[in-house]
Parts: C-alpha cells; sequence; structure tokens
C-alpha cells in the first residue's frame, strides 16, 4: 500500500516523472564533441542518438496510452522507469557508439511512460481549470530543464567525464521507480472500460479533425525549437569555439523564453482559453523563426543572431505546448490515456523526421538549423490556419467513440469549442 502524501509533493513527484526523458536529452548535449572524440564516432553518430531517442519516444508514447488504459497507470509506469534504468546503466559503461545509440533508443522508450502518464494523471485527479495550471506549471517546470541540465552536465563532464552524466540518469531513474513504488497510487477512473481494438480506436481519433489540428500543431512547434537541440553543440562548441560551460550558458540564456511562455500561459490560459493562447503562439513564433533566418543570413557565427531570436522562438513553444495538452485531453474521456499517447506520439514522429532531416543535411554551418526552423514554423501556421474550423467531438461522437466523458470534462470541451466561436 502507498503512504498517503500531501497533494504538493504528489504534484512534485508527477514533476519527475515528467521531467524524466527531458532531463535526459538536455544533460548531456554539452558532452557531445567529448563524447563522439572518446568513442571514435563522427559529430553525425552522435547526433543519431538524440534524433532516435525521438523515435524511441514516439513508439513508447503510442504503446504507453492504450497499455495505461487496460492495465492501469502505475504498472506501466514502473516497467517504463525499470525499462529507463537499466538502459542508463547500458548508458553509462558501454565503449561502442552503436551500442549507445540502441541504449538512448530503450531509454526513451522507458523514460517517456512518465511523460505520458504523469500528464494523464493529473486529468485523471484534477478539474480542468486545476488541469491548466498544473499543465502550466509542469511546462514551466519542464522548461528549467533545458536551463539546469546542461549547466550541470558541464559541470559533470568537466569534473569526472562524459559517463558521469548517464551515472547520474541512473540515479534519477531509480529515485523516480522508489517514488513510484511508495507514494504513487492507481488513478485510473474506476468507470474506464478498457478498449478493444486499440488500432481502430488511433485510427478514429487520426480522423477527427480536432484531435489532427492540436496534435499537428504541437509536432510543428516543437520542431521549431528541435533544430536548435540538434545542432547548437556542435555549431557553438566546434564552429564558434565556445567551452562546453560557456555553452550550457548561452543554451540556458535561450531556452529561457520556454518558461516566460509558460508563465504567460499559466497566468492566461485559464482565462483567456487554449485556442486564444496558440494563436498568439502562431504569431510569435512566425516572427522569431523569420528574424533567426534574417540574422543568421546577415550576420553568421555570431552567437547573439542565434540566441535573439531564438528566445522569441521559445516564447512561443512555451505558450503552445501547455496549450495544445490542455485543448486535446479534455473531449475523449475514457480514451484519455490511448488519446494522450497517440497525440504525443505524432509530436514525436514529427519531431524524429525533423531530427533525421538536419543529421542528414548538417554541413556546420547555421544553415540546417535556419531553414528547418523556419520550414517547422511555416508548417505551424499553415496548420493552425487550415484547421481553425475544426470542432471538439459533442457528446454523441463520444459514445460512439466508447467515451463516456464526465461532467468537468464535458464542461472543458464547450469551453473550448465556445473560445473558438
Amino acid at each position: 500500500m502507498q503512504k498517503q502524501i500531501a497533494v504538493w509533493a504528489w504534484g512534485g513527484i508527477v514533476l519527475l516523472l515528467v521531467c524524466l526523458s527531458r532531463i535526459s536529452i538536455d544533460i548531456y548535449l554539452p558532452s557531445l564533441p567529448a563524447m563522439a572524440d572518446a568513442l571514435h564516432a563522427s559529430d553525425a553518430q552522435l547526433q543519431l542518438t538524440l534524433s532516435l531517442f525521438m523515435a524511441g519516444s514516439a513508439a513508447s508514447m503510442l504503446a504507453c496510452g492504450p497499455l495505461a488504459d487496460r492495465y492501469g497507470r502505475r504498472p506501466v509506469l514502473l516497467a517504463g522507469t525499470g525499462i529507463f534504468v537499466l538502459a542508463s546503466i547500458v548508458c553509462t559503461v558501454t565503449s561502442d557508439v552503436h551500442v549507445l545509440i540502441a541504449a538512448r533508443v530503450l531509454q526513451a522508450f522507458g523514460g517517456c511512460s512518465g511523460t505520458i502518464i504523469g500528464r494523464v494523471m493529473v486529468r485523471d485527479r484534477f478539474d480542468p481549470a486545476t488541469q491548466a495550471r498544473m499543465l502550466g506549471k509542469i511546462s514551466m517546470v519542464m522548461g528549467l530543464s533545458p536551463i539546469l541540465a546542461p549547466l550541470a552536465g558541464s559541470v559533470l563532464d568537466a569534473a569526472f567525464g562524459w559517463r558521469a552524466v548517464f551515472g547520474v540518469l541512473c540515479l534519477l531513474g531509480a529515485l523516480s521507480l522508489g517514488l513510484i513504488v511508495a507514494y504513487v497510487p492507481e488513478t485510473r477512473p474506476a468507470s474506464v472500460v478498457p478498449q478493444g481494438h486499440t488500432l481502430a480506436l488511433y485510427r478514429r481519433l487520426l480522423g477527427d479533425a480536432y484531435f489532427l489540428r492540436y496534435a499537428l500543431a504541437i509536432g510543428c512547434v516543437y520542431c521549431t525549437y528541435f533544430p536548435f537541440i540538434a545542432e547548437s553543440s556542435v555549431l557553438l562548441q566546434r564552429g564558434m569555439h565556445l567551452s562546453p560551460h560557456a555553452y550550457a550558458l548561452v543554451f540556458a540564456l535561450t531556452v529561457s523564453g520556454y518558461i516566460a511562455g509558460s508563465s504567460l500561459f499559466r497566468a492566461l490560459g485559464p482565462r483567456l482559453g487554449a485556442d486564444y493562447m496558440l494563436g498568439l503562439a502562431v504569431l510569435i513564433n512566425v516572427a522569431g523563426a523569420a528574424s533567426l533566418l534574417l540574422a543568421g543570413t546577415l550576420a553568421p557565427r555570431q552567437v547573439a543572431s542565434l540566441v535573439a531570436p531564438m528566445l522569441l522562438v521559445m516564447v512561443s513553444v512555451g505558450m503552445a505546448i501547455p496549450a495544445c495538452q490542455l485543448a486535446v485531453l479534455q473531449p475523449y474521456g475514457d480514451q484519455a490515456g490511448s488519446a494522450s499517447g497517440l497525440f504525443f506520439f505524432v509530436q514525436m514522429l514529427i519531431t524524429a523526421v525533423c531530427g533525421a532531416v538536419i543529421a542528414a543535411i548538417t554541413d556546420g554551418s547555421e544553415k540546417p538549423l535556419l531553414w528547418v526552423t523556419a520550414a517547422a514554423s511555416a508548417a505551424f501556421a499553415l496548420v493552425w490556419r487550415l484547421t481553425k474550423s475544426a470542432a471538439a467531438p459533442g457528446p454523441a461522437t463520444a459514445v460512439r467513440q466508447g467515451a463516456a466523458t464526465g461532467p468537468a470534462h464535458s464542461r472543458a470541451g464547450q469551453g473550448v469549442r465556445a473560445r473558438r466561436s
């Protein structure tokens, strides 16, 4: 039996579970050049540990949602976090870049169970207004990871070497596993009836214009940020000769815009609605991506040419991600786990494709970062413009899909539709 803890402490555990995968992305970025040298691998091979991490995340999210609906949130969390710990151990001890790449895929597969199930647990336990505040808080705390994790990683790398970075991930995974065992209860509502045909459910969701609106939007907006994650380590350290610690500081400054955007959503989202905030995010994102393309072209190899425009991009990402999450989870009731899993799968799949494109065209210059960011921003705006008429599924649709939405969530869906109209 799990021990009873205060709501704030439970929320802290959920934050750790949700952020574990995010930390796994950011903490080793300053070590990428040193890892390539130590493992006698190319920079492109080390970038695969990032882009294929996204592919592993996508697979995890596709699997974990239905499993959490069928077997419960807690057992899937335990299994996923256990896989994360084992994969992190392999990352720590391996001397083969191919084994490292495979271990990173497994690390993503296990760690992302917390990313999806943590948010579903928030939906299970809280009313829509509280969900908006908590999702904003989760996004804000996740925004701290790109600031603090690279700094911590650079310190660990300088003091103990890059393997210590993965050793810390082992410890965080073990801590998460212990907290789940001791404190995390099962939150799946008793009314949930497991869906018998997951593929049929996914086909229905993928045919739902409302679902696709937010799934495609979050994938595109994340891809306006991902090129900076993928390219900045090599570009700023090898190309602009920053030390790992200086790179971590620049990276932290750049992504601090994410926290500003998440804070804006947390303050204004419950009052103005997800769609209003998402529309504002589109405008800011396009302005940031256009500024990045212009500044990077006119003043190449300048840190300021990347950092200043990316701050705007990051503000928009911090606003858009919780807005998409809040809007898409409300109408699907008992399908929350499966809908959330497919939603984040689409995001990670788009990101994995983006990572593969970057790995294929990377040439040590700013051009891949500039043009992929601009293309993703244009796609974000296009998705938003073309899907403006998509309406949330009503009660009749929910019944046909097997989702008996509760009163609180029905009110939330009506609120989203009211905002749109």
